[in-house]
């Protein structure tokens, strides 16, 4: 495996092939993410007679449950690296979907929700996304933002995807076909591909160059004297507020993802033309990374973060008032996809850049934590708002408040300084 990825750096820096194999892992992380679930949703509902409220509540309390937990895969990784438990979660989450393929009561969703959760949306997105700054720091923005492309193509296409294989074998044997793939194709790449960190291989960070051991000990000294502890990064109001911030979107989008079949049968939108829309969110990041990447190596990531957020708020008005057949709501897709874009991008390079590479694993294990309640909350509301009043905008009105208050901390944050901190 380190023969291989030295021969392949006499072509490439390896960082590169790095974020390829994470980018993969995000594709993969499919099975555990609303957009692949949502597919499944109304045919546990009609199934097992399941009202919305109560799948949504199931749900919520699953991905809940598999974020508390993630703090644990974080230390892991930082233990063990990210090849191993890369490894691990990938054969984890096959065998979550063999399970789900057997479900016969609710109990059993609920609990394969949680799994799918943990190691598909939660696991699956957190080592990648800790594997790929160790590689960069000059062009980190830029290799992150490649990096979700891999969670872009899933989310363009899986939902259609799901849908197809359900007509065709089943929902059943859906859930099998993933496990296969996730077992034939994700693990064996996952082994010969990924190593933990340049210098596992002799390299150092972007440039690829072979040090001796006096800069090698330097390197390690700087990072040490850059990177934050968990328990440092806690005691950084920076790190709540970025945290708080980064739930805007993964309250919204899950909770729209969720039921957005429902959604938009309301808006006279067909279940067929419904599972292409929703792949078209990941649309605009296909370019959006790249001007997002601009824009942080010129302005403050705050001001970034506060654009993305007004913008996030003008599609929320937008999907309450306005989408009314497919045209409108594909227009109102794309433009909250932009949005997601710009503000994925400054989320991911926010992190190492405020708080370093060495304990990013258990910091980013932390900051999910985040991420995974959101998802959670983000059904609930918008289920009971619909079986109480047939309607979702009773709780898109509530997450525009929401959007509001984060719009505030984004002009509050400025990078924090360790020796301040961890001295106190």
């Amino acid at each position: 495996m380190k023969s291989l990825a030295r021969r392949i750096n006499k072509y490439i820096y390896y960082g590169w092939v790095i974020v390829f194999i994470s980018a993969v892992g995000l594709f993969f992380s499919a099975p555990g993410q609303t957009y692949s679930i949502s597919v499944f949703k109304n045919i546990y509902q009609e199934e097992f007679n399941v009202s919305s409220s109560m799948m949504s509540l199931g749900y919520t309390l699953a991905t809940i449950l598999s974020g508390s937990l993630l703090v644990i895969i974080g230390r892991f990784v930082d233990n063990y690296g990210q090849r191993l438990m890369m490894m691990i979660v990938g054969i984890l989450l096959a065998l979550t979907t063999f399970y789900h393929s057997f479900v016969i009561n609710v109990a059993m969703i609920f609990s394969g929700f949680f799994f799918l959760r943990f190691f598909g949306q939660g696991s699956m997105t957190l080592i990648p996304h800790s594997l790929v700054p160790q590689w960069f720091e000059k062009k980190r923005a830029l290799a992150l933002s490649l990096e979700t492309f891999g969670a872009l193509i899933a989310t363009m296409t899986v939902p259609a995807f799901n849908y197809w294989l359900i007509t065709q074998v089943g929902w059943q044997n859906a859930w099998r076909v993933w496990g296969v793939v996730l077992l034939v194709v994700f693990v064996p790449m996952t082994y010969i591909l990924v190593v933990n960190k340049p210098s596992d291989i002799g390299l150092t960070i972007d440039n690829g160059k072979i040090k001796n051991d006096e800069d090698a000990k330097k390197d390690a000294q700087k990072l040490e004297d850059e990177s934050f502890t968990l328990k440092g990064a806690l005691q950084t109001k920076e790190f709540w507020m970025i945290g708080l911030m980064g739930t805007v979107v993964p309250l919204f989008s899950t909770g729209v993802t969720f039921h957005f079949f429902d959604m938009m049968a309301l808006r006279n939108v067909s279940n067929a033309h419904a599972s292409f829309i929703i792949g078209l969110i990941a649309f605009p990041a296909f370019f959006m990374p790249f001007v997002a990447r601009l824009l942080i190596d010129r302005y403050p990531m705050k001001y970034i973060f506060f654009g993305a957020l007004i913008m996030i708020f003008l599609a929320m008005i937008w999907l309450a008032f306005f989408v009314n057949g497919v045209i409108s709501a594909v227009g109102f897709i794309l433009f909250y996809g932009v949005a997601v874009a710009v503000k994925m991008v400054t989320l991911n390079t926010i992190w190492p850049t405020y708080f370093g590479r060495k304990y990013l694993g258990s910091i980013r294990g932390a900051t999910t934590v985040f991420m995974v309640l959101s998802t959670a909350l983000g059904p609930l509301p918008l289920g009971i708002a619909y079986d109480l009043t047939g309607s979702f905008n009773i709780a898109i009105y509530i997450m525009m408040g929401h959007a509001l208050i984060a719009m505030l901390f984004a002009l509050s944050i400025r990078r924090p300084h360790k020796v301040q901190t961890e001295l106190e």
